[in-house]
């Protein structure tokens, strides 16, 4: 998690804010977990995606 904090960070120019470190380490993390779920197969059909969706309005 350290390399992956560091690596976010260095990418990042050096006026970002408290903000926009975060967003970008939290948006780091859950594409890293959604790689690891699609390596392991958990995902699902672009209908399921879509009636998922459609479930939150």
């Amino acid at each position: 998690m350290k390399e992956l904090v560091m690596e976010v960070t260095s990418s990042l120019p050096d006026n970002a804010t408290l903000e926009e470190i975060i967003c970008a380490i939290y948006e780091r993390v859950k594409i890293e977990q959604g790689l690891k779920d699609a390596q392991k197969g958990n995902l699902l059909s672009e209908d399921e995606a879509l009636r998922e969706i459609e479930s939150w309005l």
